[in-house]
């Protein structure tokens, strides 16, 4: 008869490969250590004169959950978590064993091990290892070499794991299966001393050194869906096999192996549990959080990590530092309190790659809070990097089981060290524990570095002052760039540098106020520039702890037939949210104005500065920033803003001025034969001349002014505005 070419086939590709059926997986990669025989023939004795438990004992389990390194993906949930606690403890009761979640669920984050874990890693686990638990590592799928496998344990004396393909978790068996090879004891097919005959008389040293376990050919394959041996193999004296197909440790049907242990399984776990693994017996309740309940707490890593730690399960780590990482063009050159600091390491030539996004991630102790309404969390953080990554700040109520994310930053922030400050109100009452997540950019030029961070009180402990703008008067009139000002990644439009006359017509300035430069957005292109296409730019930190009347001044132009807005805005939380200050709307006219803010309402805090320009409905809408200035304040610089009064009614003329006379034109709105009052003072408000008029164009010669920046103060009964001069 002509055999079947696709049926051999068929049968030919089923034996090679690994489908994943109940009965045709490889169980378990387990494997014993060398001489483990030796072992087992000199614990006989005490397994044969074990007894059963007499006062019930619960194991801590640590469960390690694989995801993606971003955190998706998790190979197990917490559902199936549990069905595999159900399981172990159903299996085991009869020994008076039971299991219980020794801490939260622990993430191993890493692409490399998910959605397959190769066995060849096993020895990387080491180090997730929690040393007075036994530890379950949960891969989407668990592989050795090319075959896919159910899991594999650690025999004592190898290691304190399990490791367990997801859905082999679920099966209601495999759980069990390798806890008994954790616990000592072999396959019930076990040749590795031999193979054990039908009529037992080897069962003591060969097979798996238990009599009460029958002789068992290896049952892949060869039990039915009614859990019945179909194979007909004899042992070496001819003597048919009769196996257990209900021994958790056979390799029969999964849904099969419902029988539990034998006698002499049972003993021999318990003898293991009691020496092997009598460590797990010296914890009954999970370690209680590490708390740090006093307050003000710093830490700036000037002699170590301290409680910090880099945790588990993500892509790199972060390393403690001074005097400049190795990569140029990235990374601080110093810390910002002392001489150490963390940072993340983004270069590809060092082991592990640090880029492209690659995770690092380090671990706060605990932080109770149960005492505190008022706290708040402070730091520096360098993000110097054409290439640069993402800065975040996550918090966990539960002990690291979850965690919310608070506060991020990315994109590069200049050669500075930024000051970010995290209210913690919400988190009054608990116990917290607080996470740094970095993650690298596109290339080595993304080193991101954090330091100096502190817990206090945000009444009575004012944020830390940065290492931004900490003196005044500041000036910043973009000579010769923008210097440490950062355009924003996650608008439409940059803010460009400019000298000369914008390039579209009818809109923008013909040159600065102060200095060569100014800058300005340019609106060209429909659906590029405009319409409502939004342009950031933002200052670095400015410390104000010890100011009360800082002021911020600036000239600002926006003429043109469609022009959008332009807003000043401000934020004490490091750009986690930001607060207009001050906006303006529509054409201004084809001169500058000037503005001046108060900036009393941050007095004792850090801030940063936002030009925010919106452009209009077409290309006219050009708007331009210059001479920004922030003083302490003075009584005689007011905002003019205050009885609402256009600037654009306002001239001042020739400005900047070099020589000769200044014309002030200013339309009144009071009664005309009323004296105006002017008053000029210099830039930090000190009085220069006062005198007033009934006139509304009034000149005045210059000649007894210096080079430099001057405010012009008008007032009559109702208004006072201030206006800008500069003199060159």
């Amino acid at each position: 008869m002509k055999p079947n070419t696709k049926l051999v086939v068929f049968l030919t590709f089923l034996m090679l490969c690994n489908v994943r059926l109940g009965f045709t997986q490889e169980e378990c990669g387990a494997e014993p250590p060398k001489d483990y025989g030796n072992f087992m023939l000199k614990r006989l004795a005490s397994i044969s004169n074990a007894k059963a438990l007499a006062t019930p004992v619960s194991l801590p389990i640590q469960h390690h959950v694989s995801r993606k390194s971003n955190g998706s993906s998790p190979s197990v949930s917490a559902t199936e978590i549990q069905n595999v606690m159900d399981e172990l403890n159903a299996t085991y009761a009869s020994m008076n064993i039971s299991f219980y979640e020794y801490g939260p669920t622990r993430f191993l984050d890493n692409n490399n091990w998910n959605p397959t874990f190769n066995k060849s890693n096993d020895s990387q686990l080491v180090q997730y290892e929690v040393s007075e638990a036994i530890n379950i590592f949960y891969f989407t799928e668990v592989t050795s070499g090319s075959s896919t496998i159910c899991g594999f344990a650690k025999f004592p004396g190898t290691g304190n794991r399990a490791i367990l393909d997801a859905s082999c978790s679920q099966n209601g068996s495999t759980s069990s299966h390798e806890l008994g090879h954790y616990f000592s004891i072999l396959h019930t097919h076990s040749t590795s001393d031999g193979r054990e005959l039908v009529q037992r008389t080897n069962c003591s040293n060969a097979g798996d050194f238990f009599c009460d376990t029958p002789a068992d050919p290896r049952l892949s394959g060869l039990v039915n869906s009614s859990c019945n041996y179909t194979g007909s193999g004899t042992d070496a004296n001819g003597d048919q096999y009769q196996p257990d197909t209900r021994n958790v440790m056979s390799y029969t049907r999964k849904s099969c192996r419902d029988g539990g242990f034998t006698q002499q399984q049972q003993n021999a776990i318990i003898v293991s549990l009691e020496s092997d693994r009598a460590y797990l017996l010296d914890t009954t309740t999970p370690p209680a959080c590490t708390n740090i309940s006093n307050f003000p707490y710093s830490e700036s890593f000037e002699s170590s990590f301290a409680d910090w730690t880099n945790a588990n399960g993500d892509d790199i780590n972060w390393t403690r530092d001074s005097g400049g990482t190795p990569s140029n063009g990235t990374g601080p050159s110093t810390g910002q309190s002392g001489s150490y600091y963390l940072y993340t390491e983004a270069s590809t030539n060092v082991s592990p790659p640090g880029s492209p996004n690659k995770v690092a991630i380090l671990d706060s102790p605990c932080f109770d809070l149960s005492n505190e309404t008022d706290l708040s969390l402070e730091f520096g953080y360098h993000m110097l990097g054409t290439d640069m990554g993402t800065l975040e700040v996550l918090i966990s109520t539960d002990d690291g089981s979850s965690y919310s994310s608070v506060w991020s930053q990315n994109g590069n922030k200049g050669d500075t060290w930024n000051q970010a400050t995290v209210n913690l109100a919400t988190y009054s009452g608990a116990v917290i524990k607080i996470r740094f997540k970095g993650t690298t950019g596109s290339s080595w030029r993304s080193d991101l570095s954090i330091d100096n961070i502190k817990i206090a009180s945000t009444t009575t402990n004012p944020p830390s002052s940065c290492n931004g703008i900490t003196g005044f008067p500041y000036r910043k009139s973009f000579e010769p760039d923008f210097g440490s000002w950062i355009q924003e990644t996650d608008d439409d439009i940059n803010w460009s540098l400019e000298s000369n006359t914008t390039p579209s017509s009818n809109t923008g300035p013909s040159g600065p106020t102060h200095g060569s430069n100014y800058i300005f957005t340019e609106a060209s292109g429909n659906g590029t520039g405009y319409p409502n296409k939004i342009a950031l730019l933002t200052s670095p930190c400015i410390d104000l702890t010890t100011e009360t009347d800082a002021q911020l001044s600036f000239d600002y132009h926006m003429y043109g037939s469609n022009m959008g807005t332009l807003e000043i805005r401000a934020s004490n939380d490091d750009g986690a949210s930001w607060t207009t200050i001050w906006t303006k709307s529509d054409d201004q006219g084809n001169i500058w104005n000037s503005k001046t803010v108060s900036l009393s309402g941050y007095s004792g805090s850090v801030i940063k500065l936002q030009l925010k320009g919106i452009t209009g409905s077409s290309y006219r809408s050009d708007m331009a920033i210059d001479n920004i200035d922030i003083t302490s304040g003075s009584n005689d610089i007011i905002d003019d803003d205050i009885h609402e009064i256009s600037l654009k009614n306002i001239s001042v003329f020739p400005n900047p001025i070099t020589s000769g006379f200044l014309n002030i034109k200013y339309p009144r709105t009071s009664k005309t034969d009323e004296s105006i009052n002017i008053t000029i003072t210099d830039f930090l408000g000190k009085k220069i001349d006062v005198f007033n008029s009934k006139t509304e164009t009034i000149t005045y010669h210059i000649g007894n002014l210096r080079k430099g920046v001057y405010f012009i103060i008008i007032e009559d009964n109702n208004q006072k505005v201030t206006h800008k001069l500069v003199k060159n």
